[in-house]
Parts: structure tokens; sequence; C-alpha cells
């Protein structure tokens, strides 16, 4: 699965993009031999990720240097139906940036549980979550944001 081998390779991939932002470079491109986008730019709005973006995107970026702002986490349901061939215990990283002095907040979808130390990213702080997949039995889907 491509997005194993991404999870290698995350952390090299997050300081890269840090580093691209501090110099002002206003975004990323991915490889050609990957349908899967790394980087996702909510610029300084809310955002209402879907499931599709959820399971494509390794980076979401904000502009909080105005406002605190959130992040719509879709149900468990789209998440889990945007996968190939998920399965319990499957865990999938992202990683949510917040260049500001302000907060990023998330706003769990049904089904989604999100442990009281994700709940928020720090101003000026880029923190890497973990998404467990709980249940993927249909209509019973259930996931855990760490």
């Amino acid at each position: 699965m491509k997005r194993n081998y991404y999870r290698r390779y995350l952390p090299i991939i997050l300081i890269s993009l840090l580093a691209l932002s501090l110099l002002g470079f206003a975004g990323c491109t991915s490889s050609s031999s990957s349908s899967q986008s790394e980087y996702y730019n909510a610029g300084n709005a809310n955002l209402s990720v879907t499931g599709a973006q959820f399971d494509q995107y390794l980076l979401f970026r904000f502009d909080t240097s105005t406002s605190a702002l959130t992040m719509a986490l879709p149900s468990a349901a789209d998440i889990v139906n945007n996968l190939s061939s998920p399965y319990v215990g499957e865990v999938l990283s992202f990683a949510v940036a917040a260049n500001g002095s302000n907060n990023v907040t998330f706003i769990a979808g049904t089904n989604v549980t999100i442990a009281p130390s994700a709940q928020t990213v720090a101003g000026n702080t880029t923190l890497t979550m973990y998404c467990e997949l709980d249940n993927i039995t249909s209509g019973s889907e259930a996931v855990t944001i760490y």
C-alpha cells in the first residue's frame, strides 16, 4: 500500500515542508509516482474534511496568524469507506500545522472519538495525529484519533 511507504518517511516530509514554509514557498507537490498528495493548504479558513481528503493528505496546514480555526473531521464511515482494504486496528497518520499564534481545534464527525491530547493543535505547532480504525462493519464504523 503506497500510504505505508510514506509513513516511514513522514518525519522527513514534515521537516521538509516546515522548512519550505519558513522560507516562504507557497506549496508543495507530490512525486509523479504517487497519486497521493501530501499537503493541503487550508489557508486562514475553517476546514470540513471529506473522507477522501482525510485518506489522501498527510499534512493539513492552517494560517492561524489572525484567528483560531477549526477542522471538522469526516464521519468514521466516510473515512473507512474511502480506504481500499481497511482492517480493524489499521492506523492512518496525518499531521496538522497551525502556522500562527492561534490554535486549530478539531470537531469530531459521527462515530469519531478524539483523545483529549489530540483535540487542539497549539499555535506555531505541527502535531502528528493517528487515526485507528476501531470498527469497519458497515453501519457501525468507528475510529479514534490520537
